[in-house]
């Protein structure tokens, strides 16, 4: 793990979000670099996994904004472009459905890919808000989000999601969300020095502070439903289902 002595803990706060991470002692004068990769699909899923992206772009706009610096949006939906916009080693957000092993373009470097689904398996550049698919085992099927979350937390969050959109927030929804977020605070690390996304920990509105498993997931609390309400259940370290396989 690299940190410098220059180092300070950021704790930004706008209503609904609260952003923190590692950032130099003087504030930002460059922009954050964020490439939004948005694969075709149209369904409602993909809609919903569209409209938490844009209220976390909002959002993290805002708290740049505060911070004295800003946050630049280059949107594909083509993956060798994506890599192209990356070649400053900007941060991604791959909002996709299934993962797509995000091919590369052998020449260009990039920084990491935070994806919305779960991964297939680990790559070194790539991490992701979802659970992974084993995570998901049991009798009892869990979510990473549900709408009828009633923790102080959660209730804020989706109420905002709610009257900016009319709907309300599902899991596609958090995760489009929360991959903007984690990707701006990875951004802001970078810019600062530190390279460790293992070092980070973010807030999800889950109660207790996320962070990535050595699998290239949030280690998170998924929520199950227990008369028609659904509750948080304990974070789950994901690499203990790596070693079990």
């Amino acid at each position: 793990m690299k940190r410098r002595a220059y180092l300070r803990t950021v704790g930004l706060a706008v209503p609904g979000l609260l952003l923190s991470g590692w950032a130099s002692s003087q504030a930002a004068v460059r922009p954050v670099p964020l490439v939004v990769r948005d694969l075709t699909a149209r369904d409602d899923e993909a809609a919903s996994l569209r409209a938490g992206v844009e209220l976390g772009l909002d959002d993290v706009a805002r708290v740049a904004q505060a911070q004295q610096t800003s946050v630049v949006v280059h949107r594909t939906t083509d993956a060798a472009a994506a890599a192209d916009a990356s070649s400053t080693m900007a941060v991604q957000v791959v909002v996709t459905l299934e993962d797509d092993r995000h091919p590369v373009h052998g020449t260009i470097s990039s920084g990491p890919r935070i994806y919305t689904c779960p991964l297939v398996e680990w790559r070194p550049d790539a991490w992701s808000v979802a659970s992974p698919l084993s995570a998901r085992r049991g009798p009892v099927s869990s979510l990473d989000w549900h709408p009828t979350l009633d923790t102080p937390e959660a209730i804020a969050l989706t109420t905002r999601f709610a009257r900016r959109t009319g709907v309300p927030m599902d899991e596609a929804a958090w995760r489009g969300w929360m991959a903007v977020k984690v990707a701006v605070d990875v951004a802001l690390r970078a810019e600062a020095g530190e390279d460790d996304l293992l070092a980070l920990r973010v807030d999800g509105h889950k109660g207790v502070p996320l962070r990535f498993s050595e699998d290239g997931h949030l280690i998170q609390p998924a929520c199950a439903m227990v008369n028609g309400r659904a509750v948080f259940g304990p974070a789950v370290d994901h690499d203990l289902f790596a070693d079990a396989d």
